[in-house]
């Protein structure tokens, strides 16, 4: 229960957040753009057909039900980077080297440095790749319905360093595709809450 009305994710950021745990608006723009910035090379590689003009931010083929098998290789080298821990330097490479270029999974304005040091920090590798191996299942579908905050706490333990936050303001209900990205979180013990919102009655 909150004083408002006002924007309730804005409400539930500020009610939660301290100095050792900051709270961020993300929604559809953190974990997708992580996902860009990891895949890059597979999302631009240069196959027949897959570019008309270089301004592209995304394949013609990005939404048939090929495109990852096309790219399956690739694909593989990349998601191989969680396992070797080269992830991480490999988003810091493509984020410093395409920043700015349009690309259909990254809203630079939302994906600065300091967000996505701290992401790579608290973020655990096995959570990442349960999410894009979901994206990647069904990108069109799939790229929306994620939680609206994440928490980090990154002097937490290895394990336990953030928490995603799906707000709901009064009458607000989850949608099919937030509940399936919940569901999916769930199977994979990767840390989300539901918030449900109620402004404190009038004095």
């Amino acid at each position: 229960t909150l004083p408002g009305p006002r924007p309730v994710e804005r409400a539930v950021a500020e009610h939660l957040a301290t100095p050792d745990a900051p709270v961020h608006y993300v929604e559809n723009t953190l974990l997708t753009g992580l996902f860009g910035l990891l895949l890059w090379p597979a999302i631009f590689e240069p196959l027949p057909g897959a570019f008309f003009h270089p301004f592209h931010s995304a394949p013609a083929d990005l939404y048939r039900e090929d495109f990852a098998e096309r790219r399956r290789g690739i694909i593989d080298a990349c998601l191989a980077r969680l396992d070797d821990g080269s992830y991480r330097q490999a988003m810091r490479d493509t984020f410093a080297a395409k920043q700015g270029v349009a690309a259909q999974f990254i809203h630079w304005p939302a994906l600065g440095p300091a967000l996505l040091d701290t992401a790579l920090h608290c973020l655990p590798a096995a959570h990442l790749r349960a999410v894009f191996t979901r994206l990647l299942a069904d990108l069109k579908h799939n790229r929306a319905g994620f939680p609206d905050l994440i928490q980090f706490f990154p002097e937490a333990d290895a394990s336990a360093r953030y928490r995603l936050i799906e707000v709901k303001g009064p009458g607000d209900r989850l949608q099919d595709n937030q509940r399936r990205w919940l569901d999916h979180f769930a199977r994979h013990e990767i840390p989300v809450e539901v918030c449900h919102v109620r402004w404190q009655p009038a004095p």
